[in-house]
């Protein structure tokens, strides 16, 4: 089965494309550079060209869609003040914004052309609005699932939302399978960034809710999202089933998002802000690389 991974020279992009090599897929690996390590096939593309992403889908039977533009302000814009997010390049995040949009509905419109039937799309947490607000958020119930209303205001989480909505539509009318995995931060194998955010709690204000998900783990999300089957377009929250936090989470969530509703959850254990019942139950993904407590 042959598998093209855009965005395959990333954080997860690396991780998938070696897991799916070494359980005998015929990997293709995207990016506008690569790794010299990078397996399988290696190919670099502009993907904001619809004739190169043409070029790079043909043939393929998945496509898992991880490539995309960083937004800066998305490291350092945090007000703590104001509990909101800062976006002083409107300019450089229109462009960045347009990138994003061009290439996902370029790989998206190729792979249905050239007949793709399983794609896997990366989406995020984001989504929600919790992470880079322009005014002060609460979730309107915790865990999130899923249903949650999806509220962003800020550039890069509008490309996701609007990249679910492009592969909403496409499922409508074409025979294919999309999943969007909506993944939060993603911690490598030593969890040393996670660890360190535990010093200050809210550093960067309450979007991620203290959730994670270790890079073997999202590897993982992204073939058991092509290797199950499911009807049309559907997200999946992906993240551990714990806060990095070592605080019982009724406890946490208390302290520092007052008033919100916490659903049935027991209130000694340790349990995470996003609810990933459904890929659990669809996608038989449990995460398996934790933070200790």
């Amino acid at each position: 089965m042959k598998v093209v991974v855009t965005g395959a020279s990333g954080l997860v992009g690396r991780y998938v494309a070696a897991d799916l090599d070494a359980r005998g897929y015929e990997v293709i690996c995207v990016d506008c550079t690569l790794l010299a390590s990078s397996p399988g096939q290696a190919v670099i593309s502009d993907l904001t060209d619809f004739v190169q992403a043409e070029t790079v889908v043909a043939g393929a039977d998945v496509l898992i869609h991880l490539a995309r533009v960083q937004f800066p302000y998305t490291w350092d814009g945090y007000d703590a003040a104001t509990r909101t997010w800062k976006k002083p390049d409107r300019a450089g995040d229109a462009a960045r914004f347009n990138t994003n949009l061009a290439i996902t509905n370029n790989v998206l419109t190729a792979a249905l052309a050239a007949g793709v039937k399983k794609i896997v799309m990366g989406s995020s947490f984001t989504i929600y609005g919790l992470y880079y607000p322009s005014r002060p958020v609460l979730p309107n119930y915790l865990p999130i699932d899923e249903q949650h209303p999806r509220s962003p205001d800020d550039p890069y989480s509008l490309t996701k939302l609007i990249g679910e909505e492009l592969a909403g539509a496409y499922v409508s009318c074409n025979p294919v399978q999309i999943a969007s995995l909506r993944f939060p931060g993603v911690s490598g194998e030593d969890h040393s960034g996670f660890v360190e955010k535990r010093k200050e709690p809210m550093a960067r204000g309450i979007g991620g809710l203290w959730s994670y998900v270790d890079v073997r783990d999202a590897a993982t999300a992204c073939r058991l999202a092509f290797e199950q089957d499911f009807r049309g377009h559907q997200s999946f929250n992906i993240c551990a089933p714990t806060t990095f936090m070592p605080t019982p989470s009724a406890e946490l969530f208390e302290r520092y998002l007052p008033g919100v509703k916490i659903r049935e959850r027991d209130r000694e254990q340790n349990w995470a802000g996003y609810d990933t019942q459904k890929a659990n139950r669809c996608l038989g993904f449990k995460a398996r690389h934790l933070l200790e407590l």
